[in-house]
């Protein structure tokens, strides 16, 4: 296949082969978001995400991720849905399989159609793997909008979309025949979300759904965020966030699942994924490791399985079924960990199994 890349001319026909939906090259000049970016470190963030706060100077600095960046090309794909009968409820981008693996493969094959086509010397692949400030980045390079909820909405495939970057030390934004559907695009406060008409101020839905009041007219607080508590908060889940849960056990998708810019998307494809089958009981009854190797090449394969046992029993609890009742009851007595165990005790509790 990488042969028939490289004699492609066509960067549309390219991006099909591969498998990317959206493409946009941008200029490495600084970007306006930083300052706002460093503002809400300096708040602070919820444990488990002082990562954010780490490496600060690269996502000001483009030479320190790529000594000598030009350019950076900006990739978008479409995110899949799970099949109707999957077991359990997962935020969409789960259906996506190993998210990391998967985006890193299609820009190796346009790193290497790039390389083939223009003066190209050296080039860094960047799928959360490097501080990369990507919204901002792909609003530039005329991939969408920041929408209220945070999320970059494109203007086709609306919000359900995965980012990916190339950064390349050739200025591709100059060549006569610039490898991208959109050129940089000059958008003044660009990381305001809803700017620029994105999102009507009397009709956000986004904020109206999300059930903790993490969007909100004042902002969005990622410290009351469902994908926050589900997926990177290790220990107990305060009460609100719990019950605000319902039978999703990883992310939330909601403010997504509300937005009008989603509506006319065009319709995604049906995945295959390897946690199709992964139900309530297989989970509370695999042990840590069972659970590791079970979620192999999904986008929970770097999970702590922990967490997964913890969501799904309170997502159980919030379903009140009470079939589980004796697997919960060897949890609540047996688990290793405390907050799992206090997650397992809730769920008896309110299923009727435990006065």
């Amino acid at each position: 296949m990488q042969d028939d890349l490289t004699e492609m001319t066509d960067i549309a026909a390219v991006c099909a082969a591969i498998g990317i939906d959206a493409l946009g090259v941008v200029k490495a000049t600084p970007l306006q978001s930083y300052d706002i970016y460093r503002e809400i470190i300096a708040r602070g963030v919820p444990p488990q995400l002082e990562y954010l706060a780490r490496n600060a100077d690269c996502r000001r600095d483009f030479d320190a991720i790529l000594p000598g960046t030009k350019s950076i090309v900006c990739c978008a794909c479409t995110l899949p849905v799970f099949r109707a009968e999957t077991a359990c409820r997962y935020a969409r981008f789960c259906a996506f399989g190993d998210y990391h693996l998967m985006m890193r493969e299609k820009l190796l094959k346009l790193d290497a159609y790039l390389r083939a086509n223009y003066p190209i010397q050296n080039s860094r692949i960047c799928v959360d793997s490097a501080p990369v400030l990507e919204r901002e980045l792909a609003v530039h390079a005329g991939l969408g909008d920041i929408g209220f909820n945070r999320m970059l909405i494109h203007h086709d495939f609306g919000s359900f979309i995965a980012l990916a970057e190339l950064f390349v030390d050739a200025d591709l934004t100059e060549c006569a025949d610039p490898p991208a559907y959109h050129v940089r695009r000059e958008a003044t406060e660009a990381w305001i979300p809803g700017h620029h008409g994105c999102c009507d101020p009397a009709h956000r839905r986004c904020s109206s759904a999300c059930p903790t009041g993490a969007l909100s007219d004042h902002g969005y607080d990622m410290n009351k965020c469902l994908a926050y508590w589900t997926t990177q908060h290790k220990g107990d889940i305060p009460e609100p966030y719990a019950t605000a849960m319902g039978e999703m056990i990883w992310g939330c998708d909601r403010c997504q699942n509300a937005c009008p810019r989603n509506l006319n998307a065009p319709r995604p494809c049906v995945a295959t994924s390897t946690l199709d089958t992964l139900a309530f009981d297989e989970i509370l009854s695999l042990s840590a490791r069972q659970l590791r190797k079970r979620l192999a090449n999904s986008p929970l394969a770097d999970a702590n399985p922990h967490m997964l046992v913890r969501n799904t029993c309170i997502a159980i609890g919030n379903a009140r079924v009470s079939k589980y009742s004796e697997q919960l009851g060897t949890i609540a007595a047996t688990h290793t960990c405390d907050w799992v165990r206090r997650a397992a005790e809730r769920a008896l509790t309110m299923t009727g199994e435990c006065s």
